[in-house]
């Protein structure tokens, strides 16, 4: 059997529709450049779909992993406690699954952004951008 990996970015939600697209432009710039991988967006407050709706919308896709990566730049509870705890995590492990039509599908948690000089890049580039 191949492995299908379908990816999952998580980001926070917000009541204000921009946020939310951004997450979304993400995920969609993935899988244009990355169309092997199945990739899905979901939001964990005041959006939709949320992470639960989301990780339901791989049924069927033939995926035989997902990756969950949040959307954030830093650890916090959603990342410590919410997000692992709806993807049903072990939490020694980090890893779950999920049961689509019968067969398991492994679910893997990423790390959030964190420090790391892409984003270094991108700040810099954007100060440059109004000097």
């Amino acid at each position: 059997m191949t492995e299908k990996i379908g990816i999952l970015a998580i980001g926070h939600g917000s009541r204000l529709p921009y946020n939310n697209q951004v997450v979304t432009e993400i995920a969609n710039m993935i899988s244009e450049n990355h169309p092997e991988y199945i990739v899905k967006a979901g939001f964990m407050e005041n959006s939709e779909p949320t992470v639960e709706e989301a990780l339901a919308s791989f049924a069927g896709t033939g995926v035989t992993t997902i990756a969950a990566a949040p959307v954030f730049l830093a650890s916090g509870i959603h990342i410590t406690k919410d997000i692992p705890a709806i993807l049903k995590l072990d939490p020694e492990t980090n890893e779950g699954e999920i049961d689509f039509d019968g067969e398991k599908v492994k679910i893997v948690y990423a790390k959030p952004l964190g420090a790391d000089k892409l984003i270094a890049e991108l700040i810099f580039k954007r100060a440059q951008e109004v000097i």
